[in-house]
């Protein structure tokens, strides 16, 4: 009996451990979770300096996409935050930002740009030629995005962003989530060749929820 009993505490501990181990560090607070994204040490924010342009790539998961579109609502039910992360669950969503260096300080619309023609070409390259800028390896297999999508074109800003979004099935063996990807940006505006940016699962799969 005393072993049966010595054997079921030992089982329970195991589960214990193991679903402790499994349950998602939850975060509350936006300013946390904003900070937690934007912390090198987790691994969700990559960049890189080449020839004075800064290139910068931040994974934004679905919890981040989801507030995002909800942030300025009240009164939100929950039902409704969940149909959002429903659309969110077949993709995999990046941020890339490129821009001049910390010491450097053109606008990367206009450096090298003379005239409104040239200027608006720029801005017509860079909003409907990037998606040919951009890949993601996974697992030795090379990905083109299906949306990449040029913001803040008429920002003060001297640096731009683009949200660029890959398929990916969610809890299949096709969910970038869940491996290694290496995120490639081939320079086309200033020559400096490609960067490469590692994101590890481990980083993702260790992400806190945010509950708002």
């Amino acid at each position: 009996m005393k072993g049966l009993n010595r054997y079921l505490i030992a089982t329970f501990l195991v589960f214990m451990i193991c679903f402790l181990s499994c349950k998602k560090t939850e975060i509350l607070d936006i300013k946390e979770y904003l900070n937690y994204l934007a912390d090198p040490e987790n691994g969700l924010v990559k960049e890189k300096t080449v020839a004075g342009v800064k290139i910068k790539v931040k994974y934004l998961p679905e919890d981040y996409l989801v507030y995002n579109i909800v942030k300025e609502m009240s009164n939100v039910e929950q039902t409704y935050k969940d149909s959002i992360a429903k659309s969110f669950q077949n993709s995999v969503t990046f941020m890339l930002n490129i821009g001049p260096a910390e010491n450097e300080e053109f606008d990367i619309t206009r450096v090298d740009v003379s005239n409104y023609e040239e200027f608006a070409k720029r801005i017509e390259n860079m909003a409907f030629n990037a998606q040919d800028w951009i890949t993601v390896c996974v697992n030795k297999k090379e990905y083109h995005p299906d949306i990449v999508r040029l913001e803040n074109i008429n920002a003060l800003e001297k640096s731009r962003n683009f949200i660029v979004v890959f398929n990916s099935t969610k809890n299949t063996e096709n969910d970038f989530r869940k491996q290694d990807m290496i995120l490639s940006y081939d320079d086309e505006l200033f020559d400096t060749g490609v960067s490469k940016f590692l994101f590890k699962a481990e980083d993702i799969i260790d992400l806190p929820a945010f509950k708002f």
